[in-house]
C-alpha cells in the first residue's frame, strides 16, 4: 500500500490506520498535526499560521518571509489582521486579541468600572497593577495593537509599551512584561503563536511601506545603501563579505539559510546565498573598509 505524506509536517505514514485524513481542499493531515492545531485553537486547514506553528521554531520566520515574497503585503494584512469590533485610537490597528489573567493585589483594584473600549482610554484610566504573590487572579482581555499592549478588565486597565514585552521568554503560557521595575505576567496559552502573529504583522507592514524602495547605490562603486525593507541574497544583494555601518538610528537583522538570526550593529559580516536582511532606517554596505582613499 502506498504511503501517505502529511502536507503539514511532511512525514510519511503507511497502513490502513495511519491517521492521515484528507481536508476539503485536498491536502492531507496526520493526527499529530491535527491535534496540535486544535490545541492552538487554529482552524484545521492548510494556511500560513498553521504551517508555521507545525514547523520547527527556527524555520517559522522564514516561512512568514517566504509568504510575503509571493503575496502582496496589503492582501496579507487584510486577510490575517482584519478589523475587529474593538474600537481603537485613530491610526491604531489590532494585531492580537487574547483572553488572559494577571494575579494582583486585590486591595489595589478600584471598585469603579473601567473603560471597555481602547478608544476611550486616557492616561488617567491607566492603573498598571503588577504581579503580586498570593494575590487574586483577575481575568480580562489582552489586546496588542501596533502602538501598545492593553489589558482590559472590569475594574482596571494596564497599558504597556511594546518594547517592554519579554519576547525571548521560555514560558509559552504567559506574556511577560518588565516595566518601571515591575513584572506583569499575563497568563494565556501558546504565546509562541501570539509572537508569530506579531512578527508577521511587522514584516508585512515593513514590506508594504517599502515596496517601492530599492537599493540606493552611492557614487562610489565600493558602497551601497539599503533603505528600510527586507532584502534577499543573492536576489537583492550579492553574496560576499561587507563592512556595514548604520547611516542613522538603524538596525540590521540577518537570517541565514538555516533560519538562525543575528543582529548586527557595525563591522564586518559575511552574507551567504539564502540569507535575508531586514533593515530599519538606512544601512551602508561597503565592499572594502572605509579609509581616506576609499570612500
Amino acid at each position: 500500500m502506498a504511503k501517505k505524506v502529511c502536507d503539514f509536517c511532511l512525514e510519511e505514514y503507511g497502513g490502513l490506520f495511519s491517521g492521515v485524513t484528507q481536508l476539503d481542499d485536498g491536502h492531507l493531515i496526520c493526527k499529530n498535526c491535527r491535534k496540535k492545531l486544535e490545541e492552538y485553537g487554529l482552524p484545521v486547514k492548510y494556511d500560513l499560521f498553521q504551517l508555521a506553528i507545525i514547523a520547527e521554531p527556527s524555520m517559522r520566520e522564514m516561512i512568514l518571509s517566504d509568504y510575503l515574497e509571493h503575496h502582496a503585503a496589503e492582501d496579507a494584512i487584510a486577510k490575517y489582521f482584519p478589523l475587529t469590533t474593538m474600537l481603537v485610537h485613530q491610526g491604531e490597528h489590532v494585531v492580537n486579541v487574547r483572553k488572559a489573567s494577571i494575579t494582583v493585589d486585590p486591595s489595589l483594584i478600584p471598585s469603579s468600572s473601567a473603560a471597555a473600549r481602547i478608544c476611550d482610554i486616557t492616561r488617567k484610566d491607566i492603573i498598571n497593577l503588577y504581579d503580586a504573590q498570593n494575590g487574586t487572579a483577575v481575568e480580562g482581555s489582552l489586546y496588542e495593537t501596533d502602538a501598545a499592549l492593553y489589558f482590559l478588565s472590569d475594574h482596571f486597565i494596564n497599558v504597556h509599551r511594546l518594547s517592554n514585552m519579554v519576547r525571548n521568554h521560555e514560558d509559552h503560557n504567559a506574556i511577560h512584561v518588565l516595566e518601571h521595575g515591575h513584572e506583569f505576567t499575563y497568563a494565556t496559552p501558546h504565546t509562541d503563536l501570539f509572537y508569530l502573529r506579531d512578527t508577521f504583522h511587522r514584516l508585512a507592514v515593513t514590506a508594504r511601506e517599502n515596496k517601492k524602495q530599492n537599493l540606493i547605490y552611492l557614487s562610489s562603486e565600493n558602497t551601497m545603501t539599503l533603505t528600510p525593507g527586507i532584502y534577499n541574497v543573492p536576489k537583492n544583494v550579492r553574496p560576499g563579505t561587507y563592512w556595514v555601518n548604520p547611516v542613522d538610528k538603524a538596525n540590521l537583522s540577518i537570517r541565514d539559510a538555516s533560519g538562525r538570526t543575528r543582529s548586527v550593529t557595525k563591522g564586518q559580516v559575511h552574507l551567504d546565498e539564502g540569507s535575508t536582511l531586514e533593515v530599519t532606517g538606512q544601512y551602508q554596505l561597503r565592499i572594502n573598509q572605509r579609509n581616506d582613499n576609499n570612500q
